[in-house]
């Protein structure tokens, strides 16, 4: 599936704009940039992102994934939780950016509430309001949704990400057949995320699950991470490799290279002999390398994942596009670490 956030900062959004929309329209939307920014100063995104990084995603989708030229409807992109999460109000959005931008805001802000026990008919009242919207702020509102959900298992707590998951495939997948580039979008989304509508307790679940986790990931050899733990579970798979193993194999570097935790894995209800595995194949900040081999080969089913893990790490086609000096280091590595699990078994 597509992720969006190729612009940091307002340089890269700049210069991304350039050619998009006219000159005006970036000037404009700049000074939106900087009011969103000043508003939104000291707020982080659940897995710990500068707020502004989610703006600038919506931007991106709106103006490079839709062809948006309207400026109104970017800088509401920019602004559009400004009056529900900041102190900035409709009417100075409406003095400073127009009423067209401002109207669009508004469509998308949810309604303060005057108690908790109002929250659930508020929303649903909310995201009624958004299904018979206008166009733009349909479109508007899914950039806004897509960039929240499109990395939706860095959210540190499982239960939001379930949630999540739920309401977007029962309200925002419907509307986004609005334009059939957002469609394709929430297609695609919806399938790379479904292993959060049950437990992760197949090898499928846990091939997407690993996908999501490493989707952004570049390996040493400059291609996507997740490809070397697929091959892995191939590998470990050729070898006779149990479905847990063959889980564990294609999990076997998501706590120790993403975010993803072992505490996460677990409510995720991947099956504990799966996460045994994966937390014995997970190598300790600071762990010597033989401390870390001697403590894995405590769980015997651990071996064979990591001795596939090794096999596509050391074949010849990855080594072959690593410098010299790497590719003996990482030999003379492997075959130490095989000497170990041979000569470590419990």
């Amino acid at each position: 599936m597509k992720v969006f956030g190729n612009w940091r900062s307002w340089n890269e959004a700049a210069n991304g704009l350039d050619g998009l929309v006219t000159a005006e329209t970036v000037v404009r939307l700049g000074e939106a940039y900087v009011f969103a920014a000043e508003n939104h100063r000291g707020q982080f995104r659940p897995a710990g992102e500068p707020y502004v990084w989610h703006l600038l995603e919506v931007i991106e989708l709106l103006a490079v994934e839709l062809g948006v030229t309207d400026g109104a409807l970017l800088t509401a992109g920019l602004l559009h939780d400004v009056v529900e999460d900041t102190d900035a109000t409709l009417a100075e959005t409406t003095q400073r950016f127009g009423a067209r931008t401002a109207s669009l805001v508004d469509a998308v802000t949810m309604p303060i509430l005057v108690s908790s026990a109002d929250k659930g008919v508020a929303r649903k009242t909310y995201l009624g309001g958004i299904a018979n919207a206008s166009v733009d702020v349909v479109r508007l509102k899914l950039a806004d949704r897509y960039s929240n959900v499109q990395r939706l298992h860095t959210h540190p707590q499982v239960a939001k990400q379930r949630s999540y998951f739920a309401e977007t495939v029962e309200h925002f997948v419907p509307l986004a057949g609005v334009d059939v580039r957002l469609a394709r979008l929430f297609t695609e989304w919806a399938d790379a995320y479904d292993f959060l509508a049950g437990d992760v307790e197949t090898v499928d679940a846990a091939d997407k699950l690993a996908a999501a986790a490493h989707r952004e990931q570049i390996d040493k050899t400059g291609t996507p991470y997740v490809n070397h733990v697929r091959r892995t579970a191939r590998i470990a798979t050729a070898h006779d490799a149990s479905e847990h193993q063959q889980m564990a194999a294609l999990l076997h570097d998501s706590v120790e290279d993403t975010l993803l935790t072992l505490d996460q894995l677990r409510h995720l209800g991947t099956p504990p002999a799966v996460v045994d595995m994966v937390d014995a194949l997970t190598h300790r900040t600071d762990e010597p390398q033989h401390d870390y081999l001697k403590r894995l080969a405590q769980t015997p089913d651990a071996i064979l994942v990591k001795r596939a893990d090794i096999e596509d790490n050391q074949s010849s086609q990855r080594l072959a596009q690593l410098d010299p000096d790497t590719q003996q280091r990482l030999r003379v590595k492997y075959r130490t670490a095989l000497d170990i699990l041979d000569t470590a078994r419990p």
